[in-house]
């Protein structure tokens, strides 16, 4: 792939779905936070195979191509409505748009290669909002390089943003980017750190009361200082809230995204193989979060 091909500022995915839709909208407004712009991105499917173009094999008819075309011409005359539209009610958000052949992840994450982020709806055409992650969604966030945001409908959200602590790499730069999020925003930052035994959520939790419990504090304070360390003398004007859960660490983020004008998690947890697993807690985010969600791969949150 040339760098040529790749797109900076904010990219969205539309399929024409109100999941899409939505999703555009959060992304355009997030563009003109960042003063970048926005790329709107849909793809068609091929109409044959790649291996029709091996020598050899059977070429695609002039009916396919044909059709394709149709396809093509169709996606371009509705991201032209999509930018028109934003235009009007962003004038100071440039716009373009781009028709992409293949797979709708694949394509995402190639174009969104040097964005900021990639920003989708949590369900297409064919998945049921809140019960089911679309596949191009749940593709794109073990396959993207870039943070990816995964956006649903939150009514009257609250100014805060919620990021999850657990002390790995990718977790560092979750909060940098929750911070800079919270910071443009104004939105209130709140650090949630869940304590869990190392070797998983199946052990029965602390609880308060318990003789442990004291220890488990100190360590989860150290960890969220750690964590915090820098940042408030970069993004003075964000009012910070820490907390440690008790509890699976996946419910105790999602008990606090309820109503968030964000969700920040990292792309791979304590334990995640990289490249292989997305992380249990972020993957569950990215399923079930009722807010908005930015997933963070560790050395993402920066601009390439």
């Amino acid at each position: 792939m040339t760098e040529e091909a790749a797109e900076s500022g904010v990219v969205a995915g539309d399929d024409g779905s109100e999941g899409a839709r939505a999703a555009v909208e959060w992304a355009a407004a997030e563009a003109a936070a960042r003063d970048t712009c926005l790329v709107v991105v849909r793809t068609v499917p091929l109409a044959v195979p790649t291996l029709s173009f091996v020598p050899g094999t059977i070429a695609p008819s002039a009916a396919e191509l044909a059709e394709e075309q149709s396809f093509v011409d169709y996606a371009e005359r509705e991201l032209a409505t999509v930018a028109a539209a934003i235009t009007r009610r962003r004038p100071d958000v440039p716009v373009r748009t781009r028709v992409e052949l293949g797979r709708a992840s694949d394509e995402l994450a190639r174009v969104g290669e040097r964005a900021e982020l990639i920003v989708v709806g949590a369900s297409g055409k064919r998945a049921l909002p809140r019960l089911l992650l679309g596949s191009t969604a749940a593709q794109l966030v073990h396959s993207s390089t870039r943070p990816v945001v995964v956006v649903r409908p939150v009514k009257s959200p609250r100014k805060r943003v919620v990021v999850g602590v657990d002390g790995s790499p990718a977790s560092s730069a979750a909060v940098r980017f929750a911070y800079d999020f919270a910071d443009r925003h104004g939105c209130d930052l709140h650090a949630v750190h869940a304590w869990a035994d190392p070797i998983g959520d199946f052990l029965e939790p602390v609880n308060a009361g318990d003789e442990g419990w004291p220890t488990v504090r100190e360590e989860g304070e150290r960890l969220l200082a750690e964590s915090l360390t820098g940042l408030a003398e970069l993004h003075p004007d964000v009012v910070v809230t820490r907390e440690i859960g008790l509890g699976r660490a996946a419910q105790v983020l999602l008990d606090n995204a309820e109503g968030a004008t964000l969700l920040v998690v990292g792309g791979h947890g304590r334990g995640a193989l990289r490249g292989m697993f997305l992380g249990s807690v972020s993957h569950a985010m990215a399923y079930h979060s009722p807010c908005p969600v930015a997933i963070v791969r560790e050395g993402t949150e920066e601009h390439p």
